[in-house]
């Protein structure tokens, strides 16, 4: 499974210590349709913004023990979460790739909104 992204996730000496492995270079790619804010813990957040898109990596053959970790530093797993992980399409050198990625929930996204 691929993951695309655009934040702390980025370094890769910080993911392969999170998974405790070693993974392949990364490629580059950008999510069209989205754009980042900066939550307020100061992390980015990608949410919709027509005529935007996020320039990040993506990281190839991660396993389904590598989401459950990943979605658990993420915080997809409390209460009130800020991410959760879908499936979209990146680019990827002109093409279309299917990714995982974490994106804004909708309690976010409300909250931002009323701001």
């Amino acid at each position: 499974m691929n993951l695309f992204v655009y934040g702390t996730l980025r370094d890769q000496e910080f993911i392969q210590t999170r998974l405790n492995r070693t993974l392949d270079d990364p490629v580059e790619a950008n999510m069209p349709g989205f754009t980042t804010v900066m939550s307020k813990s100061g992390y980015p957040v990608m949410v919709p913004a027509a005529n935007a898109s996020v320039e990040g990596l993506v990281w190839r053959g991660l396993t389904a023990e590598d989401f459950r970790i990943l979605d658990r530093y993420e915080g997809c797993d409390v209460e009130t979460p800020i991410y959760q992980r879908e499936k979209r399409n990146v680019m990827i050198d002109g093409r279309e790739s299917e990714v995982w990625s974490y994106f804004g929930t909708p309690a976010f996204l409300a909250q931002m909104r009323s701001e």
